[in-house]
């Protein structure tokens, strides 16, 4: 089991969590999106990786506000 931080981002269209985490020397993320009408999955809605934590997280919140804009 990998530890890590997971950042919750809510959002209009659901809550949006990333996991982020360090695994084989490089940092990574997994998106994925909780709300009543997204079908329930194991897969990742998007991954990211990077060398550094600040990297990937940069890349995550990014993300997150250009497909999942607040308003």
């Amino acid at each position: 089991m990998k530890t890590g931080r997971l950042l919750k981002f809510h959002r209009p269209a659901g809550e949006v969590q990333a996991y982020v985490y360090h695994d084989g020397g490089r940092f990574h993320a997994a998106l994925y999106l909780l709300s009543a009408t997204a079908s329930r999955t194991s897969e990742p809605l998007r991954t990211f990786s990077g060398g550094s934590e600040a990297e990937v997280e940069e890349a995550v919140r990014a993300w997150v506000a250009h497909h999942f804009p607040r308003n």
